[in-house]
């Protein structure tokens, strides 16, 4: 009997709002249900009980409720949100901001539901925009900046040569592995549906759980764990015991930064492409890079030629988006005394919130895909201060309360998407 599996229903017949239902089917619930009543009974001290004598009965019975909340969570996280981002993917639904999780339904007699809302661009049009003028700010005529770019180079050249060959996982690098839970004979849960994760191994009094999980492993290694911050990351209301196993599947370096992902990730040729390439992260004009520049005029060039209206609830959403990031620099406050703050941050969104639907328009139409090596690309950008400023849209947040946190496969394809599809907006207005 073949096993049934996660369905999708979407419906975008309403002006403005996308409506997408992700069905869980019933033998999902009932299986992990059945685990979830073994575990608590062996960790339950009921009164009237001994500590794991506890019947199954009554665990299904006194503790059904609180078994499905925090499956509720684990569900969501494990599959459902990745699933969800993936169809939209494949299926180009333009959503503006952010889905928004409105209802979940579960119970171990029926499919599951989880039910997400988007908004809908109010209106889009965007048409030859790579026969738009546009010209690109050039870079500083310093030699210095040839001579600091030359020692980046040589530099990183030489980490690489000290530290090519080092195979297991280290401190700063960035891990990418699949994880899943395992029953008590320890077979996989789910049906053998696994979620990717990448997590970046921090140097913080707060990373070292995860370092312990991770330092000094190599690719293909498999653990067993019952690692809190793992636990955390799938289940933050409900401490529930459950053991995962993960899987390493590959890692990005800190020690050495690689210049072929660099060249992957801009499709460099030569030599002389990759020097010209730094050049626009190390030719800085009025505190903003060459690059940041170039990007922003050539968003902003397509912006201002076509038509792109977005609902103003995004608007709203948006702001509070930004609102939130400014609350975690010290001088919030002076910010918000200033008498245009609101008028500059509504601005701001807005902007913000264009440059993702022109993206993500333009990936769409343009049928761009992001694959694993593109995502390797991404995140050598992130490894080093300077080259993070190639990076023209804010990456996905890596860090909980100073702890670094893994970040889902969706959630890195699609920032790694929008700056693909920057890369395709420059490279054909330049050439």
């Amino acid at each position: 009997m073949k096993q049934k599996t996660i369905q999708f229903e979407v419906d975008c017949n309403t002006p403005g709002l996308c409506k997408c239902h992700v069905i869980i089917p019933q033998s999902f619930i009932q299986h992990f249900f059945k685990h979830a009543a073994q575990i608590k009974q062996i960790d339950s001290d009921s009164q009237g009980f001994k500590k794991g004598s506890v019947p199954l009965d009554y665990i299904h019975v006194h503790y059904k409720k609180n078994i499905l909340n925090h499956m509720q969570e684990i569900f969501l996280k494990h599959f459902v949100i990745d699933a969800l981002l993936d169809y939209i993917n494949k299926n180009k639904i333009l959503i503006v901001g952010q889905l928004k999780l409105v209802s979940i339904t579960m119970d171990t007699d029926k499919d599951a539901v989880y039910t997400f809302e988007g908004v809908l661009p109010k209106e889009i049009y965007i048409q030859r925009w790579k026969n738009l003028p546009f010209k690109a700010t050039q870079r500083k005529k310093y030699r210095d900046i040839d001579n600091q770019v030359k020692s980046f180079l040589e530099e990183e050249e030489s980490r690489q040569n000290q530290h090519e060959k080092e195979n297991s996982i280290q401190v700063n690098d960035w891990v990418c592995f699949d994880t899943w839970i395992v029953d008590i004979e320890k077979k996989s849960l789910f049906h053998n549906k696994k979620s990717q994760l990448w997590l970046k191994i921090g140097d913080e009094e707060p990373d070292l759980i995860f370092q312990e999980l991770f330092l000094n492993k190599q690719i293909n290694d498999i653990t067993l764990t019952d690692n809190h911050s793992l636990r955390h990351y799938f289940c933050s209301n409900f401490d529930i015991p459950y053991t995962y196993a993960i899987q390493i599947k590959d890692r990005m370096p800190y020690n050495y930064f690689s210049v072929e992902y660099l060249k992957h990730h801009f499709k460099l040729k030569t030599k002389k492409d990759l020097h010209n390439k730094l050049i626009e992260i190390f030719s800085y004009s009025a505190d903003v890079s060459q690059s940041r520049s170039i990007a922003d005029m050539a968003l902003n060039t397509i912006i201002k030629r076509n038509n792109i209206l977005v609902p103003p609830s995004s608007i709203q959403e948006q702001k509070e988006i930004i609102i939130q990031e400014l609350q975690q620099k010290p001088d919030y406050t002076l910010y918000k005394m200033k008498p245009d703050f609101d008028d500059h941050i509504t601005t701001l969104a807005k902007k913000q919130l264009y440059e993702f639907v022109a993206t993500d328009y333009i990936a769409y139409t343009e049928n761009l895909t992001v694959n694993h090596d593109d995502i390797k690309a991404y995140v050598n950008l992130m490894q080093r201060a300077r080259t993070k400023e190639f990076l023209y849209f804010n990456p996905p947040h890596t860090q909980i309360d100073g702890q670094e946190f893994p970040i889902t496969l969706e959630a890195i394809k699609k920032a790694c998407m929008r700056e693909k599809a920057l890369n395709h907006i420059i490279y054909h207005l330049t050439k």
